[in-house]
């Protein structure tokens, strides 16, 4: 069967490695003309490694939904030639099932999932965050830049913080440092101002020489009560809880983040306080991050008896039922997603119903094949 598996998987292979291509090329045909533009900018910053993170990121925003197109397109070009050359039909006249023909495409298909899993945990956050600087920069900036002006604000309002340079790869460093500590009304009663602030020990220590700005209960800038300094050295912040992923995780784009800084943000607004239409919303999105690069093997499942359909009997009719089934798919994705967010269906069971339907779609589809 080693000899099979091998025929089957160049078969798929080399078709599936085209579209990929093609679509790719396409992709960042449409998104290119920022890029295209910006080599006649005399003030764009376009080299080869800007040029490469652009691409790049982009991509990486793309392929969860160009992988499923391609696994489609692909399946159903194998499976149409494997009839029209009666190839299907010597393989299960030798007793050979349907299951062991179509493995190699179905292994393929459940390995790019999980590749595009790695990719929207891996690599999507960061790329395409260069990717989208690099665009509202117009080409100014190379992306990798540390992140300018942000802040914090701690859940319940008791600190926040205001930061001169946040560098996203390094977030235990931060550089011209504002933290404010407020009073159960609100009002401030401490700012502390430091060139360095680093996060040591499960802490965070302001260094290289701290300001200390009191106020009283009207935010009037006050002389330091009795027994505390204007000026610190260093100045540790035990009472500041908030850890570096944290920061980072609230200045950073919520549709790139990967799962466990959707977790890190879904802990910070609880105790904010969310609505329920708000933790739906949230809900769904992060169990749809875990779902959604296994679309990729459900399309395929339903792509093969598809396929097989266009081979035995026409063409048209097997691709306009293997796109009909694509579309749909993507449409019950969207209702769920909308039943989700009001409440009518649970967040896990929306996610999960487009892989019921069409899973069982698919079981059927398979089971009418000869």
């Amino acid at each position: 069967m080693s000899i099979l598996f091998r025929y089957v998987w160049r078969s798929f292979a080399v078709p599936a490695s085209i579209c990929l291509v093609g679509l790719c090329a396409l992709t960042l045909l449409f998104m290119s003309f920022d890029l295209i533009g910006a080599c006649f900018d005399p003030k764009a910053n376009v080299t080869w490694g800007v040029a490469r993170d652009f691409i790049l990121g982009t991509l990486s925003m793309y392929l969860e939904w160009l992988l499923p197109a391609v696994f489609l397109l692909s399946t159903l070009y194998v499976m149409w030639q494997f009839c029209r050359h009666s190839e299907l039909i010597a393989m299960r006249a030798g007793g050979i099932g349907m299951g062991t023909i179509t493995a190699p495409i179905i292994l393929t298909a459940a390995l790019a999932a999980l590749l595009s899993f790695a990719n929207t945990e891996l690599f999507k956050p960061i790329a395409a965050a260069r990717a989208m600087a690099i665009k509202d920069s117009d080409f100014r900036k190379t992306g990798r830049e540390p992140l300018v002006g942000v802040g914090f604000a701690a859940p319940g309002g008791d600190r926040t913080w205001v930061i001169g340079e946040l560098n996203p790869i390094d977030p235990k460093t931060l550089k011209d440092v504002r933290v404010t500590f407020n009073r159960p009304d609100g009002s401030k009663a401490v700012t502390y101002t430091a060139p360095r602030a680093q996060w040591m020990d499960g802490a965070w220590w302001l260094l290289d020489g701290v300001r200390c700005t009191y106020y009283d209960e009207l935010d009037t800038v006050v002389a330091p009560p009795e027994g505390l300094p204007e000026t610190l050295p260093v100045k540790p912040l035990y009472a500041a809880r908030e850890t570096p992923r944290q920061i980072l995780v609230q200045n950073t784009d919520a549709a790139l983040s990967s799962a466990a800084d959707r977790k890190v943000s879904r802990e910070l607004q609880n105790q904010v306080g969310l609505t329920t239409r708000q933790k739906h919303e949230d809900s769904y999105i992060t169990y749809n991050h875990y779902a959604a690069p296994f679309s990729i093997l459900l399309v395929t499942l339903f792509a093969i008896p598809a396929g097989i359909a266009s081979g035995r009997q026409s063409v048209f009719r097997g691709i306009l039922l293997a796109l009909g089934l694509f579309l749909a798919y993507y449409a019950l994705t969207a209702l769920s997603m909308v039943l989700a967010n009001n409440d009518i269906i649970k967040p896990a069971l929306a996610v999960a119903l487009p892989a019921i339907v069409f899973g069982t779609a698919a079981i059927v589809l398979f089971r009418k094949l000869p």
